[in-house]
């Protein structure tokens, strides 16, 4: 386990660095879970106060309008509306009501919902841009004077307007209404909102209150949020506004149809979560840090047990070895004197041999094969003996050792120096090599009887050699001597009966044939004469001097050479001019010819048409011509004696069998080789090896 950990130690490491950046991204995503879950609910808490404190607002406008629906002046301006005093006098009364309700401005409307007189406070708002008088009309009659709120908008200016209406009645019914322009902005104000945003929205959804972003927002920009669902499984929404994302909670007040959006800034939100996902992995690594600094200590003190435990089995198992070694084992102090033997070192020198404080020199008898290693061993007992001279004089040193009965047996002595910890000494290692000496005298014996059988048998097998080479000599002489009687006779036999022919026709005066009868027998004279020409060539001597020689020119004059022989050849030579070899032009055209010669002889036995190829390859500085025909080829049993004289596949009388001979010959003699083998279609190839020029 512990060796198995050091071993992984970075692939441990490494997956402690994953896991703890795991960790954050876990705790990360969970803790902004819980932030927003939590902000979720303190928005909806939030929306509750928003609605409360905008339904107190709205309640203080209420009785507003219907602190003037019953005035005496109104009632009088309902029937007269022409009347300039009254509409003066009714008009100061407005705007006395504006300044002492701090409301934005008062209005006195037609039933058809035309503007009558106004408190004129606010003299860039014209009426008619946010409401529509037909709009205003339809609900007086609708509302049959119950309390009345109002929202209108204007797009060009980007805002909203809102009207608390109280109608007017007299004799005759609806003639009008009293309407009070309220502002509920200083409502949102009065929220303490720091980086969240407050928008409310009309019946229409028309946008008329927002404590920012007013112009930013779009006339459907709720519509475009993301829906997103908790780990609660609660479901709201995200809004990204220039750049930040707020959690977007909406309520509906029913009876006004108004909505109030709050928008909540996650930005702290991410920023909390990241927070306690930096403190989370800041407390996991330094529980992964004290585990590890554990790890290790209980690493470092199993290693130490362990390697206790080694140590303990190392000296048990050398301990084990020391006693059951088939070695004798001394170990000497540093003066020479023997401190520890062990049991094969006992049995040496025999069980009752008192070995512990004594020198070795005293189981050392005074002879020639211990002369070296005395010489050795007694510096031991001088001051300040280096230990390099013990090793270069005393390794393997074949020494006679005595016994507690006072035998002697051969052993190999070798003293090697130790050093430790405060001392010094020497390992002595003996072994007993009496069997091994006993060996060696058999051995010797041994092979002094094998020498003599083995001269016995050298000189048997050099008489059945010579036996057998001057049997193989007699044989090749008697097949060259058939093979050379076949060829002499027919020739010899042909010049006696020319011969007799000739004299018969000089007898008879007949000169014209006997000149005839003549030439035959000089051309029969000619034959025997090439016959014997080929006999010497075996007999060549080597050229005096090689000199460099084109092949290509060389096939050229062989092919020349040989005549109408060659006649119907179809050729495929792959040679250049440039290719020279070192050569005697005369041997390299001759051992053309032979090869061409024999290609034709065995093609037209078989009546094919013969196809001779000739290539050549560079190899380091030699060149290797290879030569090779379409004919029957040679069965492989036969391929090794093809360059033996008087090898021949032709019957008696259709060739001597010299040709391959001769031009093997005539390669080495120009320090070069000729070989024949197969090529993987079975086909024979002749490999012509020679110098490169």
């Amino acid at each position: 386990m512990i060796s198995q950990f050091r071993k992984h130690r970075l692939f441990f490491l490494s997956l402690g660095g994953a896991i703890l950046t795991f960790l954050f991204f876990g705790v990360n995503t969970i803790a902004y879970q819980v932030l927003i879950i939590d902000k979720h609910s303190e928005g909806q808490d939030q929306l509750l106060d928003y609605v409360i404190e905008l339904r107190n607002e709205l309640k203080n406008y209420h009785i507003l309008p219907y602190a003037l629906a019953d005035n005496s002046t109104l009632l009088a301006f309902m029937k007269n509306q022409e009347n300039p005093e009254l509409t003066q006098r009714l008009q100061r009364h407005l705007e006395d009501l504006t300044h002492v309700s701090k409301t934005q401005d008062w209005f006195i409307l037609s039933n058809k919902g035309d503007l009558l007189v106004s408190s004129e406070q606010s003299p860039n708002f014209n009426l008619d841009d946010y409401f529509d008088k037909k709009i205003l009309s339809n609900i007086l009659k609708e509302q049959q004077g119950e309390y009345i709120l109002v929202s209108g908008y204007n797009p060009t200016n980007y805002k909203s307007s809102h009207l608390v209406l109280a109608p007017v009645y007299t004799s005759k019914g609806l003639v009008g209404a009293v309407a009070v322009r309220i502002n509920v902005s200083n409502l949102i104000e009065r929220w303490n909102l720091l980086d969240d945003l407050v928008v409310m929205t009309d019946q229409n959804n028309l946008i008329f209150l927002a404590n920012k972003l007013n112009r930013a927002l779009e006339k459907n920009w709720f519509e475009k949020n993301t829906d997103v669902q908790f780990l609660n499984h609660t479901r709201s929404k995200i809004s990204n506004l220039n750049g930040e994302s707020y959690l977007l909670q909406d309520v509906t007040l029913d009876d006004l149809k108004w909505k109030i959006h709050y928008l909540s800034n996650l930005k702290n939100l991410q920023k909390k979560a990241q927070n306690i996902a930096f403190i989370s992995l800041g407390i996991a690594a330094l529980i992964f840090l004290f585990w590890l600094y554990r790890r290790e200590r209980a690493l470092k003190i199993a290693t130490k047990l362990e390697n206790e435990n080694l140590i303990a089995s190392s000296n048990q198992q050398q301990r084990i070895l020391i006693e059951n070694t088939h070695v004798g084992l001394l170990q000497l102090t540093k003066r020479g004197e023997i401190s520890f033997v062990n049991p094969m070192g006992l049995r040496y020198f025999g069980q009752n041999t008192k070995l512990n404080s004594h020198y070795l020199s005293e189981f050392l008898p005074p002879c020639p094969e211990n002369q070296n290693a005395l010489s050795v061993i007694n510096t031991l007992q001088a001051e300040d003996v280096e230990s390099g001279i013990i090793a270069a004089n005393l390794l393997e040193q074949e020494v006679r050792l005595k016994k507690e009965n006072g035998k002697t047996f051969p052993a190999l002595l070798s003293v090697s120096s130790l050093e430790w910890t405060g001392s010094q000494g020497y390992l002595v290692t003996l072994i007993d090599i009496s069997k091994r000496k006993k060996a060696e005298l058999n051995l010797l014996e041994a092979n002094s009887l094998l020498e003599e059988r083995v001269l016995e048998r050298t000189q048997a097998l050099e008489a059945a050699q010579k036996e057998l080479l001057r049997t193989e000599k007699l044989a090749a002489i008697g097949q060259m001597s058939t093979a050379i009687a076949h060829e002499l006779n027919q020739p010899l036999t042909g010049i006696k009966t020319l011969a007799y022919t000739a004299e018969l026709l000089l007898k008879r005066q007949d000169s014209e044939q006997a000149l005839k009868v003549l030439n035959d027998l000089a051309s029969l004279v000619v034959r025997m004469q090439d016959l014997t020409s080929e006999l010497k060539v075996l007999a060549y001597r080597r050229p005096e001097k090689l000199a460099p020689t084109s092949v290509k020119e060389s096939v050229q004059r062989a092919i020349e050479s040989l005549g109408e022989e060659v006649q119907g050849i179809s050729w495929e030579i792959k040679l250049n001019n440039l290719d020279q070899v070192i050569a005697e032009p005369t041997r390299l055209e001759r051992i053309f010819s032979n090869l061409i010669s024999n290609s034709v002889q065995a093609c037209y036995e078989l009546k094919i048409t013969p196809c001779i190829q000739i290539s050549l390859q560079e190899h380091d500085k030699e060149i290797i011509i290879s030569y090779q025909d379409n004919g029957p080829g040679i069965e492989k049993s036969k391929l090794p004696h093809i360059f033996e004289p008087f090898f021949t596949t032709k019957p008696i009388g259709k060739g001597l069998g010299l040709g391959m001979a001769i031009s093997a010959n005539l390669a080495k003699d120009m320090n070069g080789t000729l070989k024949a083998s197969h090529n993987e279609s079975s086909q024979l190839v002749f490999r012509l090896t020679l110098l490169k020029a």
